[in-house]
């Protein structure tokens, strides 16, 4: 154990062990793949530790960053498959020796803290992006799940927050002046014409070719319940009404797809709203809407949003989270509260009826955009790391 204190200061790179529990392509995954791709190699040695194999893996594996696998840290709770991701992180970390352990998501936050400060590394570093108590789930968990996110706050020696909404709500005694909000930042340097997005989409949804010219908007996330993407399609259908030619395409793949398909084929809406799964790198086809709508129960940050505003697409999003740090309402979005279909349908039509308000509010976002650079998160986060 005494490692962590020999040569420290003698090292010229420093090893960066990231850990996080999943590896599909959320948020938090693009946030560990483009800090473990962004951080420069002349100063820093990466690997990053993850639960099963997945897109995460495959693409940090292309980037040439190096990738070792957890099987048994997994999303779900079970006690014998905590002890073994607590032996399997065990392990990693005495093996890697790494001068900074940044750990990501619930699990392995929890998990990687307490290893972590077991095994003295020099800094932990905890990523906040989102708590698990804000999940709809029984009174009782979340406690438990608010004591855990606690715990971790105050077992890292640093807890970035990816929004001060998020570090407000970890309002618990001795954690507020362990946590920075580090905002993130994002860049998209594939963004493809409107003409091309669409050519691109239309091969993946053939059903699409026949409305190439008409509205489309667009939602990009997961489907699960805390999307609410339900609220998006019940708002448009009111849309819709009104305006016939109206597309909305939904990007995302998950476990509430049947029955937003159900929901689709209730509301008859099967050639108006379209499900068309997963699609990678999914931001760089953002400048084939006229329109994006996120209609979220709650967000850690927004990381769409940053993306919509980068690619200059007018917003309409739910008033949660660190939405509204990323766009102001009238200034660069439109801003509606969650779950409220009539508030939704409203800022919908309004916008698809006017042009000159899209625009408006499509350079507000291109302005506002500039404050989310994924340069800066970089630079803060490297602070971190060295100091």
């Amino acid at each position: 154990m005494l490692y962590w204190y020999y040569n420290y200061n003698m090292k010229s790179r420093k090893k960066v062990l990231f850990l996080i529990t999943k590896s599909n392509w959320g948020g938090a995954q693009r946030y560990v793949y483009d800090l473990a791709v962004g951080l420069p190699r002349e100063n820093f040695d990466v690997i990053v530790a993850l639960g099963q194999d997945g897109p995460l893996a495959t693409k940090l594996r292309a980037a040439g960053v190096r990738v070792t696998n957890i099987p048994s840290l997994e999303r779900d709770i079970s006690l014998a498959k905590e002890l073994k991701a607590f032996e399997g992180i065990l392990h990693i970390v005495k093996q890697e020796k790494p001068d900074v352990l940044h750990i990501n998501s619930s699990k392995a936050g929890a998990l990687g803290a307490l290893v972590g400060r077991l095994l003295f590394v020099p800094k932990v570093i905890f990523t906040s992006h989102g708590w698990a108590f804000n999940e709809d789930r029984p009174g009782w968990q979340k406690f438990i799940f608010k004591f855990v996110h606690w715990l971790t706050v105050l077992l890292a020696h640093k807890t970035i927050a990816v929004s001060h909404e998020l570090k407000r709500q970890m309002d618990w005694p001795l954690v507020q002046n362990k946590m920075v909000v580090i905002h993130s930042g994002r860049d998209i340097t594939n963004l493809k014409s409107r003409e091309e997005a669409r050519g691109a989409l239309i091969k993946i949804e053939p059903r699409l070719a026949e409305y190439k010219n008409e509205f489309w908007s667009a939602t990009i996330g997961e489907l699960h319940k805390v999307k609410r993407h339900d609220v998006t399609i019940r708002a448009l259908a009111e849309v819709i009404k009104q305006k016939p030619n109206t597309r909305h395409i939904i990007i995302g793949a998950g476990e509430e797809e049947k029955n937003l398909q159900s929901l689709i084929q209730n509301l008859a809406l099967q050639s108006h709203i379209f499900l068309i799964g997963a699609v990678d790198e999914a931001s760089q086809y953002l400048r084939a809407f006229d329109l994006f709508v996120l209609s979220s129960r709650s967000e850690a940050l927004g990381y769409v949003i940053v993306e919509a505003a980068i690619a200059g697409v007018p917003i309409i999003a739910t008033r949660v989270g660190g939405v509204p740090e990323i766009v102001e309402h009238e200034r660069s979005a439109l801003l509606v509260p969650q779950g409220d279909i009539e508030a939704l349908a409203y800022a919908c039509t309004k916008l698809r009826g006017d042009e000159t308000a899209r625009k408006f509010l499509s350079a507000g976002a291109l302005e506002q955009a500039k404050n989310f650079t994924f340069a800066e998160t970089l630079t803060k986060t490297i602070a971190l790391y060295e100091n």
